[in-house]
């Protein structure tokens, strides 16, 4: 996942909440700060590979490995659920976005869904990262 895909998706999804979700409120999109995904990203088997510099983390529906640790809990198939939703929704959106495409009709709604990911990801980072000691989520999110 490139930084830049994410730095356009962030302004649009606080540019323009539009549409949404009947049990989003797209104004909660104001909440989001920054967002930053400095791995890249692969998936095998439906688990997810951050690799960065040498440092890997894989999130599975079972587990975290990072830093030669593994955590389990209940929490970690939410936490893999929402970042399967949150990288899926950042190519929807790319794809919304691109001038190229010529099919602007889903862009709101692609933008809406983006932050809604953002805000569900930021949730379940805050869990994991207070329930896995010393791990920092490989997609980063600051609110206001």
């Amino acid at each position: 996942m490139r930084q830049a895909l994410i730095t356009l998706t962030l302004l649009l999804v606080c540019a323009a909440p539009t549409a949404g979700a009947q049990s989003f409120d797209p104004s909660q999109c104001s909440r989001i700060q920054d967002v930053d995904v400095p791995y890249e990203v692969s998936t095998s088997e439906g688990a997810f590979t951050f690799s960065h510099r040498g440092a890997q983390v894989m999130v599975s529906p079972q587990s975290i490995s990072a830093d030669g640790r593994t955590h389990a809990s209940p929490n970690v198939a939410q936490y893999h659920q929402r970042l399967a939703r949150f990288l899926d929704q950042a190519a929807i959106t790319a794809r919304a976005v691109n001038p190229l495409a010529g099919n602007r009709a889903g862009f709101g709604e692609a933008v809406t869904n983006m932050c809604e990911a953002i805000l569900n990801l930021a949730e379940s980072n805050r869990l994991i990262e207070g329930e896995f000691n010393g791990y920092s989520s490989p997609v980063r999110i600051q609110l206001r």
